[in-house]
């Protein structure tokens, strides 16, 4: 149940490991029988921050249309985002290649892209690198920069995605589930009617009390199925990451599952170069497979299984003894 930034991916692993979490999150998954050792924490205010704010943009995303219901789905999708951003923003900048060995000595830069000879475009992060002026030895005051300031509080969007991943926990472990994602949930059997309907909390019937016939579930954002409507005719849907919602067949979608390549015409995509500075657009072929990240056993995906190494358990147990003669120590004084 608990998310782990592994080699650049975000896994549910089982095993040992160390990471940052939100306190009700952990609370939530002890019941469930994971053993947590606390190491050390940051205490926040609770408080009730934007109820005003989300009843305002959800009527109005509840009784309207159109772009005003997609402008107030917008204000609630995109509110905690904004807390969760980075201090250091990202900027493109066209230079002079004179100037790159300065931008080179004071920025983290992530890309050069050469425009001409004389010309670059270069994507740094728009603050000073102030551990490789350091380590440079330059001069911090002779350098003319601004520091950008990013409005975001990590604490809020830490708890709001926390609170996400809590309300899910229920249909996660239910063994009716097919499949989840970050709000959505297919399974096998009727869930509680209480928990459907068009109120904040509440879950949506999405295919309106029809049943799927058939389904296919390949991984994260990756699947098919079809059913009959009321007029018996049939409706196939699909998700797959990296073309168009709708795009694939059930059958493309049966055939990556059982290990085939699958080529689609994508028309209307967008190209961008830098080195042009044009943007391009136009019909390309894409080629799908099924790259599974988890082990099937008897038609169920095992979770990767990871530990943080007996170097890492020991430093845990010692810091568990540490607290408790910290406290007992206390007491005693």
């Amino acid at each position: 149940m608990l998310p782990f930034h592994h080699e650049g991916k975000t896994i549910y692993p089982v095993g040992h490991w160390e990471g940052v979490y939100f306190s009700e999150e952990l609370k939530a998954v002890e019941k469930l029988g994971y053993q947590i050792t606390l190491i050390e924490g940051y205490e926040f205010t609770k408080a009730k921050l934007f109820t005003s704010y989300i009843k305002h943009f959800y009527e109005i995303k509840k009784h309207s249309t159109g772009i005003e219901r997609e402008t107030a789905k917008l204000q609630l999708n995109n509110l905690y985002g904004n807390f969760g951003r980075k201090q250091i923003g990202l900027s493109t900048l066209n230079i002079k290649n004179s100037e790159l060995s300065n931008i080179l000595a004071t920025r983290i830069v992530k890309s050069i892209t050469p425009i001409n000879d004389n010309y670059s475009t270069v994507l740094t992060y728009s603050n000073i690198n102030h551990s490789l002026i350091e380590k440079l030895n330059v001069n911090f005051h002779s350098i003319s920069s601004e520091h950008h300031y990013i409005m975001s509080n990590v604490a809020i969007a830490a708890a709001v995605t926390s609170y996400a991943r809590i309300t899910m926990i229920p249909y996660k472990i239910d063994p009716n589930t097919l499949y989840t994602n970050t709000e959505s949930a297919f399974t096998s059997e009727p869930i509680d009617p209480l928990l459907i309907g068009d109120e904040l909390g509440q879950m949506k019937d999405e295919l309106k009390g029809l049943v799927i016939e058939e389904a296919y579930f390949l991984g994260p954002k990756k699947y098919g199925y079809y059913m009959i409507d009321n007029l018996g005719n049939r409706k196939e849907f699909s998700v797959f990451s990296g073309v168009p919602r709708n795009s694939l067949t059930f059958e493309e979608v049966k055939a990556i599952f059982e290990g085939k390549l699958i080529t689609k015409n994508i028309s209307n995509r967008f190209y961008k170069s830098f080195n042009s500075l044009n943007i391009d657009i136009r019909d390309s072929k894409i080629t799908i497979k099924n790259n599974p990240h988890k082990e099937l056993v008897d038609n169920i995906y095992l979770p990767p299984k990871i530990n943080s190494g007996f170097q890492d358990y020991f430093t845990i147990l010692f810091n568990k003894f540490k607290s408790i003669i910290i406290r007992n120590l206390k007491k005693l004084k």
